[in-house]
């Protein structure tokens, strides 16, 4: 009997798989146009400045783009789930505290938002956006397709890791994201769900864009001996570190600001673009997250340290500000583009003192984007990985295991609060999650977890944890003289100040590793 049930149980989860495979299609199919869609705007854009038009068409424009992002603030106070990455959003939506309503809405409202936002020059990214995209998409096809709500995660979680690897084309990257930062656990079935969403929008974005600008860097690894090579990561991982904090002050302080400044929102929005439309006039590549404007310094660009210096703090400057804002986008790629010229300011001091070459620039910048990746988003695996699978040079592997191990400790050590933790917390102490008093969490029971087998009336769940309903078989049962078998969906019902601490505890109880 039991040996039917496990069977049972494995085609259930071969349909899991297969319809994770329809979420990672579809998130595909959105992500990529929005990509595409924020590379056509962009290119008109730097086109339109460069062609040195009549003042009254910098006139015309800098209004339509004003009130188009009016119109997105405007989005963002009507759907407020759809502001910012949108990576803190999964996550809530995930661990049960946040619900999505109305995800088909609030789908249309990100993707609209995030091209506008972006298309206007702010600096923000396209990767947070694309996350939170396939995590609706993964919450409207569990919808469609009856997913029991214990499984409902796990293609939330696949819709979140596909979106990013249709951002990036990086499955993998894809996947170790949403076990480091959104699911934040290693359950087995959320893993082979995502890299089976990953692959397939990973496969779509390759189709799309079969050039990838990161393949043209060049890694030449510079001949030095061992113990020289061992100092400089050491000093770099402390410099990234530094860079790090101060990165992450200014981003607490400007989204602290921002909303204390007692103007209106269209004013506030006007200061904004004013920035990003003077940038764009004189360097139109450092807009839009300023990952054009990398690709152009990695293949070798402007060699002066002052002038980078510049540009990096000017970049780093216009980012936090235009995240601040709350408009749609995302934080990764402004914060890959902020460390690969940490990493190419680092190695011009080297080629200055002659214990570089020139040739091993672009191979300093490629281990400074892990390592400062590493350093404000704290997902060291992520950050190593994306770097070697969208550059496929295997050659910045293991230094950037080393730099960004170190700048990982020293980032412990200067308590620098993660990007994702700090934005999370922000969005569940506003007011709204504040009144949250109960939750719902519902897990699914896998053979030979903690779960398996045990009595529901001698069970010891931590306080105030109450197992409300159990579904077995279609039927809901009450769940008193119960024991829980595999394959049963629990909701369990916890104090709202509880979850965070709780999912994690709860979910591995249900699961085995």
């Amino acid at each position: 009997m039991k040996v039917n049930r496990i069977v049972k149980l494995k085609l259930v989860d071969a349909r899991l798989y297969f319809v994770s495979l329809i979420v990672g299609l579809l998130t595909g199919l959105v992500a990529v146009p929005y990509h595409y869609l924020l590379q056509l705007f962009f290119d008109m854009r730097k086109e339109f400045f460069r062609s040195s038009p009549p003042w009254y068409y910098h006139v015309a424009l800098f209004l339509a783009l004003w009130g188009l992002l009016c119109f997105v603030a405007w989005l963002v106070r009507r759907w407020p789930y759809i502001s910012g990455g949108g990576i803190s959003q999964t996550r809530g939506a995930i661990n049960g505290r946040i619900e999505y309503k109305h995800s088909l809405r609030q789908l249309l409202a990100k993707f609209t938002g995030g091209v506008l936002t972006l298309s206007s020059g702010l600096s923000m990214g396209r990767e947070g956006p694309s996350v939170q995209m396939g995590s609706y998409i993964g919450d409207l096809v569990s919808k469609w397709g009856h997913i029991l709500s214990g499984e409902r995660k796990q293609l939330l979680a696949a819709g979140a890791g596909a979106g990013l690897a249709a951002a990036f084309a990086a499955p993998l990257a894809a996947a170790t994201l949403v076990i480091e930062s959104i699911e934040r656990f290693d359950a087995p079935k959320t893993a082979i769900t995502t890299i089976l969403a990953g692959v397939v929008a990973g496969t779509i974005a390759s189709t799309i864009f079969p050039i990838n600008p990161y393949h043209e860097i060049q890694a030449i690894v510079p001949d030095l001996a061992l113990g020289l090579h061992i100092k400089l990561y050491l000093l770099f991982a402390v410099i990234v570190s530094v860079f790090g904090k101060f990165y992450s002050l200014l981003m607490l302080y400007a989204k602290r600001m921002y909303p204390a400044i007692r103007q209106p929102e269209y004013i506030k929005l006007l200061a904004l673009l004013v920035m990003a439309y003077v940038i764009s006039l004189t360097i139109t590549d450092l807009t839009g997250g300023g990952e054009q404007f990398l690709m152009q310094q990695a293949e070798g660009g402007n060699n002066n340290i002052y002038w980078i210096a510049g540009m990096m703090l000017l970049h780093m400057v216009f980012t936090v500000f235009s995240f601040s804002s709350g408009l749609p986008g995302g934080s990764f790629i402004p914060t890959l583009v902020t460390g690969g010229l940490i990493g190419k300011l680092f190695a011009l001091v080297l080629v200055q003192h002659g214990v570089i070459g020139m040739e091993n620039v672009s191979y300093v910048m490629l281990i400074g984007m892990a390592a400062f990746l590493i350093a404000v988003v704290r997902t060291p695996i992520t950050a190593i990985i994306l770097i070697t699978e969208i550059t496929a040079h295997f050659e910045v592997f293991y230094p950037s295991i080393v730099v960004g191990g170190l700048t990982y400790y020293f980032t412990e050590l200067l308590e620098i609060k993660p990007f994702n933790v700090m934005f999370y917390e922000e969005m569940i102490n506003k007011p709204v999650f504040r009144e949250q008093k109960r939750l719902i969490l519902n897990i699914e029971i896998m053979a030979g977890a903690y779960f398996d087998g045990k009595d529901v009336d001698t069970l010891e769940l931590p306080n105030h944890c109450v197992i409300q309903n159990i579904h077995r078989d279609h039927k809901d049962i009450s769940p008193a003289g119960q024991t829980i078998l595999p394959g049963d969906q629990l909701t369990i019902e916890l104090d709202a100040q509880d979850i965070e601490k709780l999912y994690e505890p709860l979910v591995s109880m249900a699961n085995i590793h």
